[in-house]
């Protein structure tokens, strides 16, 4: 451990003495190794955002659909909900929602228009990903509120002329005859970046639902449920829950998995990622190479008077070798720290956000750890070759010249 030590600090004496020559190798290599982990993390944090845009539309990778497929058709929705939430709480299930997809009208300044109605439960939003820009998700409260709760997408928003979200109310009309209803705006939905108006969309607590202009209670029979489960227990959880609903007092039930399970474009593209983070980093490696061979050779004179002092090829060559590892390791710290800040900075989030991310992840600590081992691997091989250049190198040859 001594021996590494000195040969570590002799490196750093000698880069301070030759920094001048050294300079635009290390220059090199922190561009180098800021454009491998920049690439690295950005390209993680790309994947995250695809994925997380997908599971707005699509639903977490282990989100378990449970739909009615036949009896039960004298059934109640309060019977079913009781049966089937039964059953997933026998489970420990927590994250859960029940699903109905309606049709209303709503009036605008324009004249009616038609808008999609969805009630759920409060966990419908953690499971989807769903995070309103102004105001607030549904919460379990709002379903004994005088004026039902609702949360719409922007589109809507726009088209109601922007009223004050927690503040104003809305009007909205059954969708066959006059009956209409007041209800209360407490959240809205960002527009999702890249994609064509969705259409008007509205979401509300599926216990006040009936509150809602002209729906009955049949309304509500026909929805599904949907739970969100750790992966590693989604194949048990279907199992069991498919044979505990197959055959029930209140109809037949098949479970099944509505996620987006399909990772094989995210892998390409992280592979895609990493040729071209090891390209850039063999350019820098090459770089480096060329300056360090020019190095040995103004210092022949010097190695062959160590060597004549009793320095053996091996001091001499870990001393050649560890000034270069030294310069990689200093030269990847500042690679590294200029791309964490790059990925990091608010334009770099904000650019991500528009990509469909929602949930910013933290830099990826592998990103971190590949581009300093990088750096020191660099090091390594561009040391060697020098290194054992001048080992070779003849005491007498090197003091003459």
């Amino acid at each position: 451990m001594t021996g590494l030590i000195a040969s570590v600090v002799e490196a750093y004496g000698e880069l301070r003495v030759n920094k001048g020559r050294i300079m635009l190798s290390l220059i090199g290599v922190a561009f180098s190794v800021f454009a491998l982990t920049a690439v690295l993390g950005a390209g993680g944090m790309l994947s995250a955002s695809v994925e997380q845009s997908v599971e707005t539309y699509a639903g977490r990778p282990t989100v378990l659909s449970v739909m009615s497929t036949s009896g039960g058709e004298e059934v109640t929705a309060q019977e079913k909900d009781a049966h089937v939430l039964g059953e997933i709480d026998r489970l420990g299930i927590d994250q859960r929602t029940r699903y109905t997809n309606l049709g209303l009208r709503y009036q605008t300044t324009s004249g009616v228009r038609s808008v999609q109605v969805t009630a759920v439960d409060p966990a419908y939003a953690t499971m989807y990903r769903l995070r309103p820009e102004q105001g607030r998700w549904l919460a379990d409260s709002d379903s004994r509120r005088l004026a039902p709760a609702v949360v719409i997408n922007a589109e809507m928003w726009e088209l109601l002329g922007r009223p004050e979200v927690g503040g104003s109310t809305i009007t909205l009309l059954a969708q066959v005859g006059q009956e209409s209803a007041e209800v209360l705006v407490v959240g809205v939905l960002p527009a999702p970046e890249g994609v064509g108006m969705e259409g008007a969309m509205l979401y509300t607590p599926r216990e006040s639902a009936l509150e809602l202009p002209g729906l009955q209670e049949s309304d509500l029979a026909y929805g599904e449920y949907r739970i969100w489960v750790p992966p590693e227990s989604a194949d048990a959880v279907t199992a069991r829950l498919g044979s505990a609903l197959r055959e029930t007092p209140v109809g037949s039930f098949e479970v099944y998995s509505m996620g987006f399970d399909d990772m094989s474009a995210f892998d390409a593209l992280k592979t895609a990622i990493i040729v071209i983070a090891l390209v850039i980093l063999l350019l820098g490696a090459l770089g480096l190479v060329n300056i360090s061979l020019v190095t040995v050779r103004y210092r022949v004179r010097e190695i062959g008077i160590r060597r004549s002092y009793g320095a053996t090829g091996a001091r001499v060559f870990m001393g050649v070798l560890m000034e270069s590892v030294v310069a990689t390791v200093l030269a990847g710290a500042v690679g590294v720290g200029g791309a964490v800040a790059l990925v990091r900075a608010p334009f770099t989030q904000d650019a991500f956000r528009t990509m469909g991310l929602v949930d910013l992840p933290p830099f990826p600590v592998s990103a971190v750890v590949i581009g300093l081992v990088a750096a020191t691997a660099v090091g390594i091989l561009a040391g060697a070759l020098p290194a054992l250049i001048a080992t070779r190198i003849k005491v007498i040859d090197a003091i003459r010249s």
